[in-house]
């Protein structure tokens, strides 16, 4: 395995770790064993997607820039948050309606669908990216 993907490996472990201590803050530290978090190089203007169907979180690799680990953060559990709020609420709440905001609120941060393109680094982002988009299916949101 070369230095990248030790890194890269490495990184993804402890966002897991991180993860698993969001789900056991909020009560649900045994969901994990069924949620799998990846990255994307994929050049696009979504920061994560949660598949609930497949119970997989997907961050964009822009994410992984030093100067973005607040934004990594955030986007992690603004995505876990989604898987947690329609494991215990059912997948037809809004998306980001009060049972999305409390699980936020509990582990410190401000709920906000709208990430501003500004506190992006080294991308190349829209006036805006969404912190989530729905499709139409409720099983599946997308972070931007």
């Amino acid at each position: 395995m070369n230095h990248r993907n030790e890194d890269y490996e490495k990184r993804l472990e402890q966002l897991f770790e991180k993860a698993q201590h969001l789900a056991s803050i909020w009560g649900l530290s045994l969901l994990m064993r069924d949620v799998s978090v990846e990255f994307s190089d994929a050049d696009d203007s979504k920061l994560g997607q949660c598949d609930l169907r497949r119970m997989t979180i997907t961050l964009n690799g822009v994410l992984l820039l030093p100067e973005n680990e607040t934004l990594l953060h955030e986007t992690l559990c603004h995505e876990l948050a989604h898987v947690v709020a329609a494991y215990r609420y059912g997948p037809r709440i809004q998306e980001h309606g009060p049972e999305w905001q409390e699980y936020l609120q509990r582990v410190g941060f401000t709920p906000r669908p709208v990430i501003p393109a500004a506190e992006i680094r080294n991308g190349s982002p829209a006036p805006h990216r969404r912190a989530h988009r729905s499709t139409g299916d409720r099983s599946r949101g997308d972070a931007r």
